[in-house]
C-alpha cells in the first residue's frame, strides 16, 4: 500500500511513517520542516525499510491540499493511504488567544484535513482498490479540554466528519478511520505551553507504542481507533456524563497533571 502521512516531521505522523515503511509500504511524508523529513528519509534508508520521500510543504497554504495528490500521483500512481496527523493549539483561554493561533488551528486541523480528505478519496475510490483514509482526532474529540476551547471544538468536527465517511464509504473498497490519542510525549505540549508534570509523563505513550498499536487497526479499516485504558476512560467520560460534569472532571485532572507555560507555536 502507498501512504501519504501528514505532519510527518514529528510525533505521532513521524512514527506512523516509521512503522509503515518499516512493513514495506512506501510513504510520501508530508510537513513544512524539509531539514527532519530528510532525517527521516535517512533513517528509513539506513534501516532497509521501504522508501520514505519528503515533500516540505505548509498544507494550510492556497491550493496545497490538491498539490499533495499532485504529488502523490506522479510518484505512486495509485494512493492507498493517507494519514492526516497535523494539528495544533495553544492550551490557553479562548481570551487569551492569538487571533493568529486561532486562524492557524482551524487551518490546521479543519479546513486542511477536509480539503485533503475532498481530493483524496475520489481518487481512492476510483483505482477500487483496498484504502484507508485515517484522520487524527484525540480524546478532545470526546471529552470537553479546558483551555482547548477551539481545539476540542476542531477535534469534535474531525470526529463527526470522520464517522459520517465513514458511513458513506461503508461499502465500497475505502474505509475511513479515526484515530484518538490522548497525551503523547511529542513536542506538541511543550509548543501548547504544558507542562507536564513527572508521574503523568510516566502514563503517557510515546508516539512509536502509539504507532504500534495503530497500524494493524488501520490496516483492519477500524472506524474508531483509542489507544490505551487511561484514553479510553477519558473517551467514556465525554460520552457518559453530561457536560457540567464531564468539564470538571477533565478540569481537575488537569489542573493536577499539568501547568500551563508561555506556548512557543510560532506565528
Amino acid at each position: 500500500m502507498n501512504v501519504v502521512i501528514t505532519g510527518a516531521s514529528s510525533g505521532i505522523g513521524r512514527a506512523c511513517a516509521t512503522i509503515f515503511a518499516r512493513n514495506g509500504h512506501p510513504v510520501l511524508a508530508v510537513a513544512r520542516r524539509e531539514d527532519r523529513l530528510l532525517l527521516l528519509e535517512k533513517e528509513a534508508e539506513q534501516n532497509h525499510a521501504a522508501h520514505v520521500t519528503s515533500l516540505a510543504m505548509d498544507i494550510t497554504s492556497p491550493g496545497a491540499p490538491a498539490r499533495v495528490l499532485e504529488q502523490a500521483i506522479r510518484l505512486f500512481g495509485n494512493v492507498h493511504v493517507l494519514i492526516n496527523a497535523a494539528g495544533m493549539s495553544p492550551y490557553q483561554e479562548f481570551h487569551d488567544l492569538d487571533y493568529r493561533h486561532v486562524c492557524q488551528i482551524l487551518a490546521l486541523n479543519v479546513r486542511a484535513l477536509t480539503e485533503l480528505c475532498f481530493f483524496f478519496m475520489p481518487h481512492m475510490l476510483d483505482h477500487g482498490e483496498t484504502s484507508r483514509v485515517v484522520n487524527v482526532g484525540s480524546v478532545g474529540s470526546y471529552a470537553p479540554l479546558p483551555r482547548f476551547s477551539v481545539y476540542s471544538g476542531s477535534k469534535h468536527y474531525v470526529r463527526v466528519f470522520t464517522d459520517l465517511l465513514a458511513f458513506e464509504c461503508r461499502r465500497t473498497n475505502l474505509r475511513v478511520c479515526g484515530l484518538y490519542p490522548g497525551g503523547t510525549l511529542t513536542e506538541f505540549p511543550q509548543l501548547a505551553g504544558q507542562k507536564i508534570r513527572a508521574m503523568t509523563r510516566r502514563t503517557m505513550f510515546t508516539p512509536e507504542r502509539l504507532a504500534d498499536i495503530a497500524y494493524p487497526a488501520i490496516l483492519k479499516g477500524k472506524r474508531v481507533i483509542v489507544p490505551g485504558f487511561i484514553n479510553q476512560l477519558a473517551v467514556l467520560i465525554g460520552k457518559q456524563l453530561p457536560f457540567p460534569w464531564a468539564i470538571g472532571v477533565t478540569k481537575f485532572i488537569y489542573d493536577h497533571t499539568v501547568d500551563p507555560v508561555t506556548p512557543t507555536y510560532p506565528l
